[in-house]
């Protein structure tokens, strides 16, 4: 099915200017030495996963409601070996909701795991001329007690990535947007010590420190989940949502390493750069020209509820190019 889409879908942010502030891996995600992983799956033969059964029903995988999910065989472009998926099959049923989830019962909250990634790559693919109705498909996160924390929903008929927290204010949008058929990699940090969640999509970051919780439910994790959501009831489209290398990590780490972003220059010269962190912790920007050396740009607390800070480098138009980093303070 032919759709138009619009220009500003999400692209993955990169510049050259600037760079993390803490070594990170291929996903993007901090990777301290003594990081533990929870649960990850590839979702490969040898891991005991097969294309003839549900996803749900191996290898503890369960889901609620009805409806297509499974595995898929190679080749399928842009993933290697073998993806899971949700979707295509319509509900025996009018049900509107098919949940499926791998359950992992951890009580991070503590000195010692206190942060927890989720990063999976997925794709969604659109409804046929046979199936014209385009649906919602999600990553839904829920504590032990079964209680929704928070849910990031990708609408598959406006293309827009929303969110959703526990407070019963519905959907907010992220101001992102997303394209069927493309390959993504996705983030979802939650920091539960400090009650903080952010996500990113091909490293851009789309939610900023949301609450994970804003009536006081239980602070720990059970399972994150993939979600179809019907739309219309009783009209599934035939559209659906793969996904691959899934991985559930335990950080040990005080707080969530900062994103550096480039606003734009000021016609003064300035240069500003705004700092994506926690709220009331301290950073400083830095510049270099050879990642060797590097000189402080400007310092200062993320005052704003989200963790939010512009700092701006009034020597910017000194050198022709420079390198950025941000980090936290003591």
């Amino acid at each position: 099915m032919n759709r138009s889409v619009p220009a500003t879908c999400l692209i993955a942010l990169a510049c050259t200017a600037l760079i993390p502030a803490h070594a990170r891996d291929d996903r993007g995600i901090a990777a301290p030495a003594a990081s533990r992983v929870l649960f990850e799956s590839g979702f490969e033969p040898f891991e005991g996963y097969s294309p003839d059964f549900d996803l749900s029903g191996q290898n503890g995988w369960i889901s609620i409601g009805s409806g297509g999910n499974g595995i898929l065989a190679p080749p399928i472009d842009g993933f290697q070996g073998q993806v899971a998926y949700v979707g295509f099959t319509p509900p025996t049923g009018s049900e509107d909701l098919l949940n499926v989830f791998r359950p992992v019962a951890l009580t991070p909250v503590g000195p010692n795991l206190p942060v927890i990634t989720f990063s999976v790559s997925f794709q969604i693919f659109d409804s046929t001329t046979n199936q014209p109705f385009f649906d919602d498909f999600r990553w839904s996160a829920y504590n032990t007690r079964e209680e929704r924390l928070f849910t990031l929903d990708f609408d598959n008929d406006a293309l827009e990535i929303n969110f959703v927290l526990d407070d019963g204010q519905g959907f907010r949008p992220s101001g992102w947007k997303f394209e069927p058929g493309q390959p993504y990699d996705l983030v979802i940090t939650l920091h539960f010590a400090r009650n903080l969640w952010s996500a990113s999509l091909n490293e851009a970051v789309i939610v900023h420190s949301q609450p994970i919780t804003t009536r006081n439910a239980k602070l720990d994790l059970n399972e994150i989940d993939a979600v179809w959501a019907i739309r219309q009831p009783g009209q599934p489209g035939d559209n659906f949502m793969i996904f691959d290398d899934y991985r559930l990590t335990a950080l040990p780490i005080e707080e969530i390493p900062p994103t550096l972003l480039f606003i734009g220059q000021l016609t003064s010269g300035p240069t500003v750069l705004r700092v994506l962190g926690e709220p009331g912790v301290l950073y400083v920007v830095e510049h270099s020209t050879d990642l060797i050396h590097w000189t402080e740009v400007a310092t200062g607390h993320a005052t704003s509820p989200e963790g939010t800070l512009d700092l701006q480098d009034p020597t910017a138009l000194r050198s022709d190019h420079r390198l950025y980093r941000a980090r936290s303070l003591p």
